[in-house]
């Protein structure tokens, strides 16, 4: 019978996921090392388990065995005794001269064997060294094997911690199902499966109906506990072969393999819609939540997994318009245009096509017209000729692919930096990059690898982001640390509140081009425009915020702009998007702004000198 002690100490060796594993290298060459330092013909590193010796790795058994009874081996003896324990002839120990290993080959005579103990004190095994005769075992070669033990001890800690590494940059960290990365990774290999099987393979999303609801009603302990139940019915509602990730937020994916028929992949999703029919209990409360599920169908749909994923994304919104279901894609219902499907496909390869190109506009300060820095925006330039960004943005984020792509955005408009063709740069982050959970650590990571200093990276968020100003109050507080400034962009479009901008720690306002279209007139509506935009820039200001204004096109608005103390502008007016080197102004703009702006009895640049077509300025910080 089993003491606590023993159960602790199985459970302490099972979770290091050691047993039963192929040679590694590490442990190989321990094994080397020990046998030249102790003149040994034999050593070995092995575990007990329940009812056996494992060996992980050994050098000199005349037999390559891997395993051997518990009750007849050296080691077990050896881990229930404190310290190293030596054996100088086992033919003379009543407690070992009966074992086979001594009777019979390899005829072991000497065993010293020192515990592989981990933090916590449960000993897993043994650093053994033996010999097929007598021996003498000093205490320095004692004190010299425990080393060893320890050294074997550090790197299966530092191999579980590389295997913890994988699982979590593969699954995610609430609900433990694989992530989005994950899931594109099994959905490759389902598909390249599903070519020598001739089965189907089925592609599902599936959102939550009405889940803010519960976050606003609730709290988000409540939401997080209802999407970890939520991934537990979904998981218990499939066969052992199929796969269910989480994408983000309260977004599920399921990959169903070996899929006969369409009726088959009818009756998994009837049975997974089901799931949903019995209430969650979150605290003392019964919830009810029902789903919206979009499905794609390889190869009948399509056969990049991306466009299989879009597809399921297209059904699924039209299942949510009618109010939750499931359905399956439709090219008549769920393509807008046969152009998309090929564009979607396409964007999975610009990067690798290196058809994706950053132009830049400055932001120059409304008072002197120093550049303060440049703004970062991407562009499509395929073969057939350029996508808008309205068009590629869109599918971009509707497809997850605004992911690596925003991070190709980031290095470059760094590299930028680094290569000093810009002083610094403001990149546009989507909502959905900023929820990856390693997100700040790679913007470290990127600017340390360039050499840059913080300061001169900004991201700018969308203003949608208010709608969860807790959700990334946090990460930006962490960007803050780093040194990293936030801007809110195109304030004003839909979810304006200077008090719920308070809520959020960013510290640059970019005020939309659509406040701008009245700004420098003398007619009633551009006083008033003019009198409205004062305001928010007094009250911006109050709260610590920096203000750039967009969408300056004309020599007033950028007059008006600066009269009422708005920081830095932004425009056709000081310049378009352009491609490197010609971000910079050119000669003969710098000259125009500095003649307007002596007529107009406002100081010009005082540290600016034009040559070679370039305007060399002492760099000014947005904040």
């Amino acid at each position: 019978m089993k003491t606590d002690h023993e159960h602790q100490r199985l459970a302490a060796l099972y979770r290091y996921g050691i047993l039963d594993t192929p040679p590694e290298p590490q442990f190989d060459r321990l094994m080397t090392l020990a046998t030249q330092f102790f003149d040994m013909p034999i050593v070995l590193v092995s575990f007990i388990d329940d009812t056996r010796q494992w060996i992980k790795a050994q050098r000199g058994l005349p037999v390559a065995i891997t395993e051997t009874p518990r009750d007849i081996s050296f080691c077990s003896v050896a881990i229930a005794q404190d310290g190293v324990m030596v054996i100088h002839d086992a033919t003379q120990d009543q407690r070992l001269q009966t074992f086979p290993s001594v009777t019979d080959d390899p005829h072991l005579r000497f065993y010293a064997g020192a515990p592989l103990i981990t933090p916590d004190g449960h000993k897993l095994g043994t650093f053994c060294v033996l010999d097929q005769r007598p021996r003498e075992f000093t205490p320095q070669q004692e004190a010299l094997l425990e080393s060893f033990a320890a050294m074997a001890m550090d790197e299966l800690e530092l191999r579980r911690a590389v295997q913890d590494l994988s699982a979590m940059a593969l699954h995610d960290s609430l609900t433990s199902l694989p992530n989005r990365s994950h899931f594109r990774q099994l959905l490759a290999q389902a598909c390249r499966r599903a070519d020598q099987s001739g089965e189907k393979v089925l592609v599902g999303l599936l959102d939550l109906n009405r889940f803010k609801l519960i976050n606003d009603t609730l709290g988000h302990a409540a939401g997080d506990e209802l999407l970890r139940q939520v991934a537990q019915r979904l998981k218990h509602s499939l066969a052992t072969s199929d796969v269910v990730a989480r994408m983000s937020g309260d977004e599920f994916t399921l990959l169903l393999t070996d899929v006969s028929s369409m009726q088959d992949a009818h009756n998994i999703i009837e049975r997974v819609y089901q799931t949903f029919d019995q209430p969650f209990v979150l605290g003392q409360r019964e919830v009810f939540i029902r789903c919206s599920i979009g499905l794609s169908s390889y190869p009948d749909n399509a056969l990049e997994p991306e466009t299989l994923l879009s597809q399921a994304d297209m059904a699924m919104y039209r299942v949510k318009r009618a109010g939750g279901g499931y359905a399956f894609f439709d090219l008549n219902q769920d393509q807008g245009s046969p152009i998309e499907i090929e564009q979607l496909t396409a964007l999975n390869h610009a990067i690798e096509r290196d058809e994706l190109r950053l132009v830049f506009q400055p932001i120059v300060e409304a008072r002197t017209l120093r550049v303060a820095g440049h703004e970062a925006l991407l562009r499509w330039e395929r073969q057939s000729g350029t996508v808008s960004p309205e068009t590629f943005i869109p599918l971009a984020e509707s497809s997850g692919l605004i992911v690596p792509i925003g991070r190709w955005v980031i290095r470059q408009a760094a590299l930028a930096v680094a290569r000093k063709q810009v002083d610094c740069v403001s990149v546009n982050i989507s909502a959905l990059e900023f929820q990856q959970p390693d997100f700040v650590k790679y913007i470290e990571t990127v600017v340390q690898e360039m050499g840059i200093q913080p300061h001169q990276l900004y991201l700018e968020l969308t203003e949608s982001c208010l709608l969860h100003a807790e959700r990334y109050s946090a990460v930006i507080q962490q960007l803050f640390a780093l040194g990293i400034y936030t801007a809110l962009d195109d304030f004003g479009t839909g979810y304006s509140s200077l008090t719920a901008v308070a809520h959020l720690p960013v510290k640059i306002l970019k005020i939309d081009r659509s406040f701008m279209v009245e700004i420098g007139e003398s007619s009633v509506t551009g006083v008033k425009a003019l009198e409205v935009l004062r305001g928010v820039v007094t009250i911006a200001k109050a709260y610590g915020l920096t203000i750039v204004a967009e969408g300056v096109e004309t020599e007033l608005q950028a007059q008006a702009l600066a009269e009422v103390d708005c920081t830095y502008l932004q425009g056709y007016l000081f310049g378009r998007p352009m491609p490197l080197p010609d971000v910079l102004l050119p000669q003969e703009k710098a000259e125009a702004w500095q003649n307007w702006y002596v007529s107009t009895e406002a100081q010009p640049p005082q540290e600016s000198r034009v040559h070679s077509g370039r305007v060399q300025t002492r760099h000014t910080v947005l904040t």
